[in-house]
C-alpha cells in the first residue's frame, strides 16, 4: 500500500502467485522472503519482522480530497500514516511533548465551534500564527505526506486519545493552510463519524472559513465595500486564499452579489482562480522537528528513527517536513545506534 502496489504487481516483482501475496499478508510468510520484500518494496527487510504496528484503514479517516483520489493514493496515504504514528510514539517516549488542549465541540455550529476553539486557546479575532504551530503547540500532531499522497491533500482522525493531521504538500501554502483548519474542523466536531459525506465537508469548510478569519474580523479589516486591493491586503494579513476571503466576505454580507462577482471575475483574470500570485512566499513549518532532529544531539536522527522502526530514512524525512534535510546534510554518525536508547525525555518548547 505504502508503494502504491496492487497484490498482483508484488506477486510479479516477486516472481509468485497474488495468492502467495495474500498468505504473507495473513502472517504465512517464510522467514527468508524477507530479504525478497524489501528489495521489491524498497524497504529494510527488517521492517516485515517487526511487531506491535498499528493497524488502521482508509475507512477510519476522512480525506480532504476523497473523491478525486483513487483507491490506490488513499491506501498509500494512509500507509504513510500508520509510519506516522509509529515515529510519534518513538518522539513521545523520549520528548515531552506540549499537552493536548482540543475539546470537543459535537453539536455545535461550525461557525460557533470555530469562535469557541478561538476563545479556549486565546486568539481572539486577530490573524492567527503559524497553523503547523500552534497546532503542536495544543498537542495536535502534524506530519507531512510524501508525493504519492499528494491527491489526497489531507486527512485527519484520533489515534488513543490523540490527534493528528496528515498533509500534502501540493498547493500553494494558502489553501494548506486552509487544509490543516479543514482538518482540525473534523477533530472537534467529528469525532466518531467515520462516513464521509459532503454535509460533513461543508462543515469542516464552514469551520476553517471562521476559524481563518472571523467575521468579526471581516468586518474590522476589510472596507464597506472593498477593492480587490484591499482584499489583497487583508489576504496577506490573514495568510488565506484571495478567494477564499472574498467569498467569506460575500456570505457575512461585507459584499454585495455585484461586486463579489466583479472581484472573482478581476482575482481570476489575475491568476487566482488557480494560484496565489504574490501570497505566502514559504510553506508553514513545524517547530518540533528541528528541535528532535537537531544535529547537534547525534543520538537523535531521521537514520536514527528509521532504524530502530526498520523503516526507509526517506519516510522519516517525508513525514517531518524534511526538517534534518533543511538544517544540515545528512550525515552517518557512527555513534547513533549505540546510543539511541539512553536519551532522557526532553521537553520541547513550543510556542
Amino acid at each position: 500500500m505504502r508503494r502504491g502496489m496492487t497484490k498482483a504487481e508484488l506477486a510479479r516483482k516477486l516472481s509468485v502467485m497474488p495468492r502467495t501475496i495474500t498468505r504473507y499478508e495473513s502472517g504465512e510468510a517464510p522467514q527468508n522472503s524477507a530479504a525478497a520484500l524489501g528489495e521489491a518494496l524498497d524497504f529494510p527487510a527488517e521492517y516485515f519482522d517487526r511487531g506491535d504496528a498499528p493497524v488502521f484503514d482508509s475507512n477510519e479517516v476522512r480525506f480532504r480530497a476523497a473523491r478525486r483520489a483513487s483507491a490506490r493514493e488513499r491506501d498509500a496515504a494512509v500507509a504513510a500514516g500508520v509510519s506516522g504514528v509509529e515515529i510519534d510514539r518513538w518522539i513521545s517516549k523520549r520528548f515531552i511533548l506540549p499537552e493536548m488542549t482540543l475539546p470537543s465541540l459535537a453539536g455545535n455550529a461550525p461557525t460557533t465551534a470555530a469562535q469557541i476553539l478561538r476563545g479556549v486557546w486565546g486568539l481572539g479575532t486577530k490573524p492567527l500564527p503559524n497553523l503547523v504551530q500552534l497546532c503542536e503547540s495544543r498537542g495536535i500532531r502534524v506530519y507531512s505526506l510524501p508525493p504519492v499522497a499528494d491527491a489526497v491533500d489531507a486527512y485527519s482522525m484520533w489515534r488513543a486519545g490523540t490527534p493528528y493531521v496528515f498533509l500534502a504538500r501540493c498547493k500553494s501554502p494558502e489553501r494548506i493552510r486552509f487544509d490543516l483548519a479543514h482538518e482540525i474542523g473534523h477533530l472537534v466536531l467529528h469525532d466518531g463519524e467515520s462516513c464521509e459525506t459532503a454535509a460533513l465537508e461543508r462543515e469542516a469548510d464552514s469551520f476553517a472559513s471562521e476559524f481563518l478569519i472571523p467575521a468579526a474580523s471581516i468586518v474590522e479589516y476589510l472596507s464597506p465595500t472593498p477593492t480587490v486591493q484591499n482584499i489583497l491586503t487583508v489576504r496577506n494579513q490573514f495568510k488565506v486564499s484571495a478567494m477564499a476571503l472574498a467569498m467569506a466576505a460575500h456570505k457575512t454580507g461585507r459584499i454585495s452579489d455585484w461586486n463579489y462577482r466583479q472581484i472573482c471575475i478581476d482575482l481570476s483574470t489575475r491568476g487566482f482562480r488557480s494560484s496565489e500570485p504574490g501570497g505566502m512566499p514559504n510553506y508553514e513549518m513545524s517547530r518540533v522537528f528541528p528541535q528532535v532532529l537537531n544535529r547537534s544531539n547525534s543520538t537523535v536522527s531521521a537514520r536514527v528513527i528509521a532504524g530502530d522502526l526498520g523503516l526507509p530514512v526517506s519516510d522519516v524525512y517525508a513525514l517531518t517536513f524534511g526538517a534534518e534535510l533543511r538544517t544540515a546534510q545528512d550525515t552517518e554518525v557512527t555513534s547513533e545506534t549505540d546510543h539511541s536508547h539512553s536519551l532522557s525525555r526532553y521537553r520541547l518548547h513550543v510556542v
